[in-house]
């Protein structure tokens, strides 16, 4: 991770040119902590149940953590932190096939 950028709406990086609205949203994670988190924790537990990015692209919980090491901070390592830890909140898919039984 970089240092800390003082526009960081500005950097260029893939996310931002894929999904600008919600990019600047993620940026503002350490400036808005308890706005942005609420709204990541309902995406990432929601995420598989409603269709996200129909109304403007989003960025995945699968790519949150790329996106933390993508741009700078002024703590990244908090940063990094509650991205792993709100990624991990999704839920894992469904399997509709039956368990397979293993003999041990």
């Amino acid at each position: 991770m970089d240092t800390f950028n003082a526009e960081p709406d500005c950097c260029g990086c893939r996310f931002e040119q894929s999904a600008p609205a919600h990019h600047r949203r993620l940026v503002s994670l350490e400036a808005q902590p308890m706005t942005s988190l609420v709204e990541l924790i309902e995406m990432a537990a929601t995420w598989g149940e409603i269709e996200y990015g129909e109304t403007e692209p989003v960025i995945p919980p699968s790519e949150w953590i790329d996106f933390a090491e993508a741009h700078a901070w002024t703590d990244g390592d908090r940063v990094f932190d509650a991205l792993v830890a709100l990624a991990s909140l999704v839920p894992r898919a469904r399997s509709t096939a039956a368990p397979v039984l293993v003999s041990v």
